[in-house]
C-alpha cells in the first residue's frame, strides 16, 4: 500500500507549474525514431523544470495511449556530480510493458532530459486464452530437462519454488524493425539436468514460444562439445545459502600473493574462525570480497583456500591444481571493487554493497568463466589449445562488469543490446587493467589466457583481427535484426543474434574515443578524432551505462544518449562531446560533429548510372561517386520511383526482379544533414526471359569462422560474412581458355582457430550444376592456415562467356557443391571466359615489354630503343577503347574497367609490340 501511495503521488503531484501549458516551448531537442519512438528528449536551461507534474510530462511529450502509464522504479542521486536519476516503467492497464523503460535525468535539481523506449498500447490485448499453468508446461516442454531445480532437492540451494508466471505485454520485432505487443506469460524457467535458465516467454493466446531470454549465458551461444572457445558470462540469479556470512573474523590482514598473472600483488585477507589459517576474505571492502575453491566440482560449496602466514607464495600456490589462480581472483576482484568505487562511487556491482564471491576452479576443464548474478565462477581451461585458467585480471573486471550493467542498463541479452552488454564489459575490462596494470595490453581482452591465434579473445584496437565489426554493420557484421534476418534470437544457431561478434562496434568506439584515430571506416566515411584519455571517457561510458541506456537500447540510441552524456558532464560543443560524437560517427553511427551548425548544401549529382550483369531475376548497378560540402552519407536508389533500398557504396545489386520485365532505376545522394541531390540518369534494365537457378549450400552459422577475402584475377572482395551464403555473381572477371588462374581464399575465426575443407567449381557448361566432369577446379584438406591457394586451368571445351563459379569452406564435414552444412560459408562469383586471343608479339628479339601486369593504375613500358611510343588498346571483343603516346614510357590505365586488354605498341622506327594484360 506505501509503495502504491508513492507512485500515486510522484506521478499526480503538481507543485506551483504546469508543464502541459507550454510543453513545446521548453523542448530544446526530440529525437523521434523511425517507429514513433520518441528515444531522446533535451530540455532548455530556462526552463526550471524542478517541480514539473510527471504526469503531464508523459502525457504531452510522450502522448501515452489510455491506459498507459509510467511508474517509478528507482530513483539515484550522484552526489559528486550533483546528477540524479529516476527510471520509470511501462504499464497498460496495470500490465507490465517489457522493456518499457524511460528515464528523466536532473542535474542540481533542474530536469535536463529525458529518454527511453515506448512502446504504443494503443488495442493491446490484455485478456489471456489459456491457463498460466498450461503455458508453464508449453514452457517447459520447450526446454525438454531431465530435472528441474523445483524438483531437485541437492541442487536447489534456494529453494527456488515451480514457477507461477507473470502475464506482461512483450515487443516482438517484425521484419520492417517495428514492434508488436503480445500478451505473454513470462515464466523463469531453471533446469538442473542440464543445467541452463532463462526467461520463457508464451503466447497467452495460442501457447507458442515468443522468447527464450537467457538467465545463463553462454558467450558463443553454441554447444561447446562442438566447438569450443571465446568467453562465456552465465548468469545464474540465486544465492548459496550458508554461514559464512554469519562468521566471526578474528583478524584483518594484508598478505603478499604471488598471483599467476599479475606478479606479486597485495591483497587482505582475515584470519579463518579457527585462528589457524588465512582464508582468502576481504571485509574492507563492501560486504566482503571472498574467493572459494570448488576442487574441479559443478556443485556449489564453500571451501576456503588457506595459507599458514598470510604470504601466498609460488612455491606453495604455482602448483599441479594451479591454485595461484585464485590470488588472481581474489585481488582483480578487489582493485575492480576498488574502480567502481574510487571513481564512480559505486558499492560493488549493485551499489548496495553486496558481497563479491569467486569460485575457482569449476568443473574439470572448463573453458569458461561465468558471473552468476551475485558471484562469479571461473573454469580452469583446457590449458592446451583454447584456454589457460581464465582467472585473469581484464577477465575477472569484466565479469563484473555484467554485474554492474544488470544492476543498471540490464540489456537484454539479444541482437544489439546483448552486443552492447558484451561490450560494456570489455571496456571495464580494459579500463580497470588500465587502471591498476598499466603496462598490460588493456585493448586486448583475454590475452593472458588465450592459447591460440591471435591470442587474445577480441581486440578494441582492431577487432577485425578476431572476426569482429569495428564498423557498424561493416565486415564481420552478423544479422541482428529480423530486417536483416535474424528472426528469433536464439543461443545455438546464431548466438542470440550475434551478441559476442557485434559487441567488436562498442569495443572500436570505446578505443577510438581513448586513443583518437583517423581513417576510413568501412562503409567508407572518413574520420578523424582527437581522443581524450581513459579517464574522461570511462566517465562518459559510466553514465551512458547507468543513467541513459536500458533493455531494449540499440547501437543508434548508445549513439545518441552518450553525446547526450558527454555533454551532461562536459557542456554541449566540449572537445569530450565533440570526440564522443566523432568516434561514434568513425564506426558508422550517426553523423559527425558539425562546428557550422546545420547544413543545408545537398550533395553533387551522381552520374554514370549504369546497369550489367543482368539476369532474369537479378541486375547490378553503378555509378559515379557523390561530393558534398561537409559529410556524404550514402545513396538511396529507386525502382520504377520507388525507394528500393540505401547503400553506401556506388553500386547496388538488385535482386527478386521478374523474368522478361522492364525496370526503370536512378539513384540520389544524400549527406548527414538529410539534404538529397537531383537523381542520376535514369536507366531501363530488361530482364532475361529465363536463367539459371543453382542449388542451395549455405552454412547454418559463420558466428565462428567465415571468408574474408577471395581473390581471383580481377575480383580482390572483402566479404561480409554475414551469412551462411553470400551471392557475389555480379563480380566477374575476365579468364582465358587453356590460360591458369590462382584463387586466394582468407579465412577468419571469431575464436579459437578451427581446420576448414575447402572446395572451388565452376558450371563451365552453364548447365545449373556442378558435378560434370572437371567442374571441381581446386580441393584443400583439412587445414588450419591463414590463407590457402589453389591453380587450376580453364578448359579449351568450357563454354565461352559467363559461368558461375561456386567457393565453399566448410567446418568438419567434407565439401559439396549443393549442401546445407553447420559451420563455414559459401560464396557465388562470375568468370567470363574467352577464346584464346590471337595476338603475336612482333618484336622477337624481347626489346619491349610492359610492367607490372596486371596492373592497377600505371602500365610502365621498357624499351632499348629512345623516344615515346604511341599505343592502342583493345578490349577482349576487339573494340578499340585507349589509344594516346606514352609519356616518360608511361601509359596511365587507371579508368580502365577490370579485365582482359591487348595493348599494340609503335616506336619511332615504326616497330610494333602486340602484347596483353590484365587491369586490376
Amino acid at each position: 500500500m506505501k509503495k502504491e501511495l508513492l507512485r500515486i503521488g510522484i506521478l499526480c503531484s503538481i507543485v506551483g507549474f504546469t508543464f502541459s501549458a507550454k510543453a513545446q516551448e521548453y523542448i530544446e531537442k526530440k529525437i523521434t525514431e523511425k517507429n514513433g519512438n520518441i528515444s531522446l528528449v533535451t530540455f532548455k536551461s530556462t526552463a526550471d523544470l524542478k517541480s514539473a507534474s510527471k504526469t503531464d510530462l508523459f502525457r504531452e511529450i510522450l502522448k501515452l495511449s489510455a491506459g498507459a502509464e509510467l511508474r517509478l522504479m528507482k530513483s539515484e542521486k550522484d552526489t559528486k556530480s550533483n546528477f540524479s536519476d529516476e527510471k520509470y516503467q511501462l504499464y497498460y492497464n496495470n500490465v507490465k510493458v517489457e522493456f518499457g523503460i524511460y528515464n528523466l535525468h536532473y542535474k542540481n535539481g533542474n530536469l535536463t532530459s529525458m529518454n527511453g523506449e515506448i512502446f504504443d498500447t494503443k488495442n493491446a490485448n490484455i485478456s489471456p486464452k489459456i491457463s498460466s499453468q498450461n503455458a508453464l508446461d508449453k514452457a517447459i516442454q520447450n526446454v525438454g530437462a531431465e530435472k528441474y531445480m523445483w524438483d531437485d532437492v541437492d541442487s536447489n540451494v534456494d529453494n527456488y519454488k515451480k514457477p507461477s508466471g507473470e502475464l506482461v505485454l512483450l515487443p516482438i520485432q517484425q521484419a520492417d524493425e517495428s514492434y508488436k505487443l503480445f500478451l505473454a506469460y513470462k515464466f523463469d524457467v531453471f533446469a538442473s539436468q542440464p543445467m541452463s535458465r532463462a526467461y520463457i516467454y508464451v503466447d497467452a493466446a495460442t501457447g507458442q514460444i515468443l522468447l527464450s531470454d537467457a538467465i545463463i549465458k553462454h558467450a558463443n551461444g553454441h554447444n561447446h562439445n562442438i566447438l569450443k572457445g571465446d568467453l562465456d558470462t552465465e548468469k545464474i540469479v540465486s544465492d548459496v545459502k550458508d554461514s559464512h556470512l554469519k562468521e566471526t573474523i578474528k583478524k584483518l590482514a594484508t598478505g603478499n600473493a604471488a598471483t599467476r598473472y599479475s606478479g606479486t600483488q597485495s591483497i587482505e585477507t582475515s584470519l579463518n574462525t579457527a585462528g589457524d589459517n588465512y582464508i582468502l576474505y576481504d571485509t574492507t571492502r563492501g560486504n566482503g570480497v571472498r574467493t572459494y575453491n570448488l576442487k574441479k566440482s559443478t556443485t556449489i560449496s564453500n571451501t576456503d583456500f588457506t595459507d599458514a602466514d598470510n604470504d601466498w607464495t609460488a612455491a606453495e600456490f604455482n602448483n599441479a591444481t594451479f591454485d595461484n589462480a585464485a590470488l588472481d581472483a581474489h585481488f582483480g576482484v578487489e582493485k575492480t571493487y576498488d574502480y567502481f568505487k574510487d571513481v564512480h562511487n559505486r558499492n560493488s556491482y549493485d551499489n548496495n554493497g553486496s558481497i563479491l564471491r569467486s569460485y575457482v576452479h569449476y568443473g574439470n576443464n572448463i573453458n569458461n568463466a561465468y558471473w552468476s548474478g551475485t558471484y562469479m565462477l571461473y573454469g580452469d581451461g583446457d590449458r592446451t589449445s583454447n584456454f589457460n585458467v581464465l582467472t585473469a585480471f581484464d577477465v575477472t573486471a569484466h565479469e563484473l562488469g555484467h554485474g554492474v550493467c544488470s544492476a543498471t542498463a540490464a540489456l537484454a541479452y539479444q541482437r544489439e543490446s546483448g552486443a552492447m552488454n558484451e561490450g560494456l564489459s570489455d571496456i571495464w575490462g580494459a579500463v580497470v587493467e588500465h587502471t591498476y596494470l598499466p603496462n598490460n595490453q588493456a585493448f586486448n581482452i583475454g590475452e593472458d589466457i588465450t592459447l591460440y591465434s591471435p591470442y587474445y579473445l577480441r581486440s578494441m584496437s582492431n577487432p577485425k583481427s578476431a572476426g569482429q565489426p569495428d564498423t557498424y554493420r561493416g565486415t564481420n557484421w552478423q544479422p541482428a535484426t529480423a530486417a536483416e534476418g535474424c528472426v528469433t534470437p536464439g543461443q545455438n544457431t546464431n548466438d542470440y543474434c550475434g551478441v559476442h561478434t557485434n559487441s567488436g562496434v562498442l569495443n572500436h568506439w570505446y578505443y577510438v574515443l581513448v586513443q583518437g584515430k583517423t581513417g576510413t571506416n568501412d562503409i567508407g566515411k572518413s574520420y578523424s578524432v582527437t581522443g581524450i584519455g581513459f579517464e574522461k571517457a570511462a566517465k562518459i561510458v559510466y553514465r551512458l551505462e547507468t543513467a541513459y541506456l536500458s533493455s531494449g537500447s540499440t547501437y543508434m540510441n548508445a549513439r545518441d544518449f552518450g553525446i547526450q552524456a558527454a555533454t551532461d558532464l562536459y557542456g554541449a560543443g566540449s572537445a569530450e562531446a565533440i570526440a564522443t560524437q566523432d568516434a561514434f560517427y568513425a564506426v558508422g553511427l550517426g553523423a559527425k560533429y558539425n562546428p557550422n551548425g546545420p547544413d543545408t548544401t545537398a550533395p553533387t549529382t551522381p552520374l554514370n548510372l549504369q546497369a550489367s550483369s543482368t539476369t532474369n531475376v537479378s541486375t547490378y548497378l553503378t555509378w559515379t561517386a557523390s561530393t558534398d560540402n561537409f559529410a556524404l552519407d550514402g545513396y538511396n536508389v529507386y525502382k520504377d520511383n520507388v525507394l528500393l533500398g540505401s547503400t553506401y557504396n556506388t553500386s547496388y545489386y538488385v535482386t527478386g526482379l521478374t523474368a522478361s520485365t522492364a525496370y526503370k532505376f536512378k539513384v540520389e545522394a544524400k549527406d548527414e544533414a538529410g539534404n538529397k541531390s537531383n537523381f542520376s540518369n535514369e536507366v531501363t534494365v530488361n530482364t532475361a526471359a529465363t536463367g539459371t537457378t543453382y542449388c542451395t549450400s549455405q552454412s547454418g552459422s559463420t558466428s565462428f569462422m567465415k571468408i574474408q577475402n577471395v581473390k581471383l584475377n580481377t575480383i580482390d572482395n572483402s566479404s561480409t560474412g554475414g551469412a551462411g551464403y553470400e551471392d557475389f555473381s555480379y563480380l566477374s572477371t575476365d579468364v582465358t581458355k587453356g590460360s591458369s588462374y590462382t584463387i586466394t581464399i582468407t579465412p577468419v575465426w571469431s575464436g579459437t582457430v578451427y581446420p576448414m575443407r575447402y572446395a572451388v567449381y565452376a558450371d563451365y557448361n552453364n548447365n545449373g550444376v556442378f558435378t560434370n566432369t572437371g567442374e571441381t577446379l581446386w580441393t584443400q584438406a583439412s587445414t588450419s592456415n591463414p590463407t590457402v591457394s589453389g591453380t587450376f586451368t580453364i578448359p579449351t571445351t568450357a563454354t565461352t562467356g559467363k559461368v558461375r563459379l561456386r567457393v565453399v569452406m566448410i567446418y568438419s564435414s567434407a565439401p559439396a557443391s549443393c549442401n546445407s552444412y553447420s559451420y563455414g560459408q559459401t560464396e557465388d562469383y562470375t568468370i567470363n571466359i574467352q577464346d584464346v586471343l590471337a595476338v603475336s608479339d612482333l618484336n622477337s628479339e624481347n626489346k619491349v615489354s610492359i610492367y607490372p601486369n596486371p596492373v592497377k593504375d600505371i602500365l610502365n613500358i621498357k624499351t632499348k630503343e629512345a623516344g615515346e611510343s604511341t599505343y592502342k588498346i583493345y578490349n577482349t571483343a576487339g573494340q578499340s577503347v585507349a589509344n594516346g603516346k606514352s609519356v616518360e614510357n608511361k601509359i596511365d590505365v587507371n579508368r580502365l574497367p577490370s579485365g582482359n586488354y591487348v595493348i599494340e605498341l609503335v616506336n619511332k622506327k615504326g616497330e610494333k609490340s602486340t602484347q596483353k594484360f590484365i587491369k586490376k
